[in-house]
């Protein structure tokens, strides 16, 4: 049997096919093209409006800058800007700001970002070698704050060298916890603080009462039962004409007049 072979045919098979492959080629660089101006350049992803939400003691503008510093990072933010609704997709890490939460969400028919915040409490203001900063009541550090005088503001002096780092406790860990139950305690007893220390290498608190005795505590254990004790004390006797009270050893309260 013989075989015959139709080289023509064969060679507008191999013709259609480069066709085929050249069009593909084409559409998918056009859709390609469309794709990049309409993510860069097109209005379609332009941010139009930002809405800032549950914000009390922060600007608009400041909870925008802030979240546009964090924004910056986002590799998409090179390519496309800060103000393409596809760079603002994901949560931020707000860990060291003045913002405890931060949702960010997308109205891709209003064109906005709609930012929902919750502040951090400013609790006490915290200083070491030269520089003060804000505390939250978990004590982290978030921001710098500014040397007030005055009682209506708890502010501890550091004697610690290193500086303050924003995202972190002031304190050890396992101690922070003590930390501010003392330092609620003052705030419960109505002591007018001219001056709070505190002793890094003992972990003690010294608060420097205006008006009343001077209070010496230790960080290391749990300070209820002392405060408490400090409590009754100041219901039966008073604290007036008391030169210190010392509650620097657990479950005890010594005290001079």
């Amino acid at each position: 049997m013989e075989v015959y072979f139709d080289s023509q045919k064969n060679d507008q098979k191999k013709s259609g096919n480069r066709i085929k492959f050249y069009l593909i080629f084409l559409f998918s660089g056009l859709f390609l093209i469309f794709s990049v101006y309409a993510l860069v350049y097109s209005p379609l992803f332009r941010v139009r409006e930002f809405l800032i939400k549950g914000n009390a003691r922060l600007s608009n503008e400041t909870v925008l800058g802030i979240m546009r510093s964090l924004v910056s990072d986002n590799k998409l933010e090179v390519f496309l800007g800060a103000n393409n609704l596809w760079v603002w997709n994901k949560k931020a890490d707000i860990s060291k700001t003045a913002l405890l939460k931060a949702d960010i969400g997308r109205s891709w028919i209003n064109q906005s970002v709609i930012i929902d915040v919750k502040e951090r409490n400013q609790f006490a203001i915290w200083c070491r070698a030269g520089f003060c900063y804000w505390i939250d009541d978990g004590g982290i550090a978030f921001e710098e704050a500014p040397q007030t005088e005055g009682s209506l503001i708890l502010m501890v002096y550091d004697d610690g060298q290193e500086g303050i780092i924003p995202g972190q406790k002031v304190v050890d860990e396992k101690y922070a916890e003590n930390l501010l139950t003392i330092l609620k305690g003052v705030l419960n007893l109505g002591i007018s603080a001219d001056k709070i220390e505190f002793n890094k290498r003992l972990q003690e608190i010294k608060v420097i009462a205006y008006d009343g005795p001077d209070l010496l505590f230790s960080i290391r254990f749990n300070p209820e039962l002392n405060l408490a004790a400090l409590y009754s004390l100041k219901e039966k006797a008073g604290l007036k004409g008391i030169n210190y009270i010392d509650l620097r050893v657990e479950n005890r309260i010594y005290y001079k007049n």
